[in-house]
């Protein structure tokens, strides 16, 4: 006896409808976790960027008898503070480098570094061939956050200092150097909250002992920054006497006109290149993450950014013995205050 086989069965709609909706839900609950891990991924491709630039400020340090890298720039007040006009006073009869280009040899960028005619300004164009102007374009690997994808590498119309109005094409950098715990400058940047010093010594006032009320253009006013770095000039790794574990030399900075997720602001004189004395320095003064409206009166000034990030819930610092780590972004201000100063001599770590 015969049998004939009958056609396979067909999905109902209600059946694939209900295949659908497992996809759906099975997409919803991985999506969340496949988005984490690769933050993850882009968090420790970003700690480990900070940390070659420690190994590389560690290691300048150790060639140049303790020394630091450091911004070299014009200044508009000398020794005595009076003016000497814009643009006749210079640390060097070179022009404006950053403290990252005198790094660069020390993370294994000796070819870019060699390239440069350092008897030129840094955006000289008279060089035949390969000019200074055509090297600060060049965006530089270790200096990008892969986090950071609302920025180009290469930013433009970048102003070189204070007296330059901008036109400038130069490679990015997602990482400052810090000033420590500063107003710098003219510019206020909003109403800043005054907050109580814990231990009632004044410190956190604009001006106070704490908080200097500094002009970065002025040579005479270079030792009021109370950081790892100065606006222009060196610092030596000795004079941390907080402890290198306890005090943050490079932080995170996005640029941003406000808070997390804030526009940017392309005006011309708008930081971001690793070549600019002027943005691969700032203040640790500001919250991390800020997104006070009121800090962003002066916005177009990139003394008014700070430290901020695209990670969740906050962002990295490279500490001056060479570790790196991740902060919140709720951390309290005094604990902010206390890892930027290099010699406040207090002992709040986290």
């Amino acid at each position: 006896m015969s049998t004939k086989l009958g056609r396979p069965r067909a999905f109902t709609l209600v059946e694939l409808l209900v295949v659908i909706a497992i996809i759906g839900t099975l997409v919803g609950l991985l999506l969340p976790a496949v988005q984490s891990a690769r933050e993850a991924a882009r968090r420790s491709k970003c700690s480990n960027n900070q940390k070659q630039i420690g190994l590389g400020l560690l290691n300048y340090a150790s060639a140049k008898n303790d020394e630091l890298p450091y911004s070299k720039d014009q200044a508009i007040c000398g020794q005595s503070g009076t003016s000497t006009g814009a643009g006749l006073w210079k640390l060097s009869s070179n022009g404006a480098y950053s403290w990252i280009v005198m790094v660069l040899p020390f993370i294994e960028e000796n070819a870019l570094y060699n390239q440069f005619n350092f008897n030129l300004n840094s955006d000289d164009t008279s060089t035949t061939g390969v000019n200074n102007a055509m090297l600060i374009a060049k965006p530089l690997k270790n200096f990008l956050c892969p986090s950071n994808t609302s920025m180009d590498p290469v930013r433009q119309n970048q102003a070189l200092n204070y007296f330059d109005w901008g036109g400038r094409t130069m490679g990015a950098t997602d990482y400052t150097g810090s000033l420590g715990h500063v107003w710098t400058g003219w510019h206020d940047c909003g109403q800043i909250p005054e907050f109580n010093d814990p231990e009632g010594k004044g410190r956190f006032g604009k001006g106070g002992q704490g908080t200097p009320w500094v002009n970065g253009e002025c040579l005479n006013e270079q030792a009021n920054m109370n950081g790892v770095f100065k606006q222009v000039g060196p610092r030596k790794l000795s004079d941390i006497v907080d402890g290198t574990s306890r005090t943050i030399a490079v932080f995170e900075n996005m640029h941003w006109n406000g808070g997390n997720g804030g526009t940017f602001n392309y005006d011309p004189q708008q930081d971001g290149g690793w070549a600019n004395p002027n943005a691969t320095v700032d203040s640790l003064l500001k919250p991390l993450n800020n997104t006070n409206p009121a800090w962003q009166s002066w916005a177009g000034d990139q003394r008014c950014h700070g430290w901020s990030s695209n990670h969740p819930a906050g962002a990295h610092a490279l500490r001056a013995d060479g570790s790196v780590g991740y902060y919140n972004e709720q951390q309290d201000h005094f604990v902010r205050y206390c890892l930027a100063t290099a010699r406040g001599r207090e002992s709040q770590t986290e």
